[in-house]
Formats: structure tokens, C-alpha cells, sequence
């Protein structure tokens, strides 16, 4: 399985860090508010891995780090393999996941794979499933790979992005017990985007968002709010 994107330079990305940024074709949820929906739901123009690498050798120097994204990444069989390739150049490596993969999460953690994951928190339990875009939604996956990241001494973040349509005060609390005693977490704005899968979803206000984020901290020692 090959990438369909390639962003050549990101400051936004990763903190800190100058990145490139590659997207994985496929995805096991169908959030509405999903940005790249484009690649998500049709087949998009693949990338051979080789093209990414020649590139990624070329910019040594001049990019501190790759993250890898998508669609979720790890659906992909020989995801291991390309980010070894990756870190055999000397980059660092931020994962994006939804966190439905605990096994492989644990695995490129003690292979020393990835320096940093960033997990998606779409909502509170009862309402994990209708966010996602599913029928149904493991839950104890996710709350592994949770777990896995609040214990793993690797660096990481939680976030969600806040839709109107989607959260309401009563999701808050909820999603403060899934994630209690995490470092970090982000509560971002929703961009009505020309990618977006569901059109017509709104943003949570400002006022509303900062009210949820003094919620959250009485569950998680960093709150942050991304976008406003």
C-alpha cells in the first residue's frame, strides 16, 4: 500500500518541528467532519515510496521530521517497514492514529519507531460511534491505545475537534474520564473545509470552547484550545 499525499514542508504539523507530511489512502471511520475526505472515501493518485524517500534524502538538513497521517495509518500491512526506512534517514516521526490499532501502536513504540503520536478523541463514549461515522466503534481499542500512550513515557497529545453538531456540554466530562490523567489534550476548531465529508457541520464558538476547556481540566493537567 503506497501514500496518495505528500505535503513537502509543514510548520504546523508538528510543533517545533519542520515536517513533511505523508497521507496513508484508507480509513476505518467516516467522521463527517473529516478534511480529507477526498482520500478517505475515493482512490487517490498513489505515491511509490521511493519517490517520498529520494525526496525526504534530498531535504536532510533542511527538515527536521515526517508525520505520518491519512486515513489512519496504521491500516497499512508494511507501515513498520516504511517508517524504519524513514527513521534510517535520521527523522523524527509523528503518528497520527484514531487509536483502533493498540497492538501495532505498542509495537512501533518498543521499536522506537515513532517520537511522537497524536490521538484522536472524537467524542464521548455513548456518542464515540455517531462521531466516528459508524455503526459500531471498539471501544476497548481505543481505550488501549489510551492507556498505552498515558504509560509509555513517549511523547503525545490527545485532541478533539469540537463540532457544533456533535458536542455538547454533557460529552465534556465524559471525554475527561476516557482520557483522566493524560498530559495533554487539545480541544480544536472544526474548519468547514472543501474536503469535508458532511458539508453544512459548524464550528463550536469560542465562549463555548473555553468553557469546555476548564472542564477538561479537572481531568487532564493541559488543556489547550487549537484553531481559535
Amino acid at each position: 500500500m503506497e501514500f496518495v499525499g505528500l505535503d513537502k514542508m509543514s510548520l504546523l504539523d508538528y510543533e517545533d518541528y519542520v515536517s513533511a507530511v505523508i497521507f496513508s489512502p484508507a480509513c476505518n471511520f467516516r467522521c463527517p467532519f473529516c478534511h480529507n475526505g477526498q482520500s478517505v472515501l475515493n482512490s487517490s493518485a498513489e505515491i511509490p515510496f521511493g519517490e517520498i524517500l529520494s525526496y525526504l534524502k534530498s531535504r536532510k538538513g533542511l527538515l527536521d521530521a515526517v508525520v505520518v497521517t491519512g486515513g489512519e495509518p496504521t491500516l497499512m500491512p508494511d507501515l513498520e517497514n516504511k517508517i524504519r526506512q524513514i527513521k534510517e534517514l535520521g527523522y523524527e516521526v509523528k503518528l497520527d492514529t484514531n487509536g483502533t490499532n493498540p497492538e501495532l501502536l505498542q509495537h512501533l513504540i518498543n521499536e522506537k519507531l515513532i517520537d511522537y503520536v497524536a490521538m484522536d478523541i472524537k467524542n464521548s463514549p455513548k456518542k464515540y460511534a455517531l462521531t466516528a461515522g459508524c455503526q459500531k466503534v471498539d471501544l476497548e481499542k481505543i481505550k488501549k491505545s489510551i492507556e498505552i500512550l498515558k504509560t509509555s513515557g513517549i511523547r503525545y497529545e490527545f485532541r478533539t475537534t469540537l463540532v457544533k453538531e456533535f458536542h455538547d456540554f454533557s460529552d465534556i466530562p465524559e471525554i475527561g474520564r476516557l482520557v483522566e490523567g493524560a498530559k495533554k489534550i487539545y480541544l480544536q476548531k472544526f474548519v468547514d473545509r472543501e474536503g469535508v465529508i458532511q458539508k453544512g457541520l459548524h464550528q463550536a464558538d469560542e465562549e463555548i470552547a473555553n468553557l469546555y476547556k476548564k472542564d477538561l481540566e479537572r481531568f487532564v493537567s493541559e488543556v489547550y484550545l487549537r484553531g481559535y
